[in-house]
């Protein structure tokens, strides 16, 4: 390759990637924080990937109508952190996902909270962590009265 045709490809990449790096979003244009939902269903697929982990839950609406909802999640790396693997969930298991709804009511979830079938809880690492610190806050606001 001369240099010449090393600048237009170098760019024609950058353009490519500049695509895909806003593709991110972030939570409060999509998922209304203020909300809460909880939906109970058999699980159908789950990816353990990066930027967030995606599940889909088959869920009963009020019609008896089967919807798919989709979960999502913290990424990969949050997730494993805490421990979780791509068996931590299994399609068909029935699990109840508690989370933040669309803005516009669509069948998709920002997951907080799930609870497997055996009574299994499973937290959203970014609640786990605020409370974590939260705590250790406490703490540190105790040792100072104590002096």
């Amino acid at each position: 390759m001369t240099p010449r045709h090393a600048l237009p490809l170098a760019l024609l990449v950058l353009v490519l990637q500049h695509g895909s790096v806003y593709a991110h979003h972030a939570f409060s244009p999509v998922y209304d924080g203020s909300k809460t939902v909880t939906i109970t269903g058999t699980l159908t697929d789950f990816k353990l990937v990066n930027p967030h982990a995606m599940m889909t839950i088959d869920v009963a609406d009020k019609t008896g109508k089967r919807v798919a909802w989709t979960v999502e999640m913290p990424g990969l790396l949050s997730l494993t952190r805490l421990g979780w693997t791509e068996k931590t969930v299994a399609v068909g298991d029935r699990l109840t996902v508690s989370g933040n709804p669309t803005h516009t009511g669509s069948a998709r979830v920002a997951f907080k909270r799930i609870v497997l079938a055996n009574g299994t809880e499973l937290l959203d690492p970014r609640e786990d962590s605020a409370s974590t610190v939260e705590e250790q806050r406490r703490e540190r606001a105790r040792q100072r009265q104590q002096k």
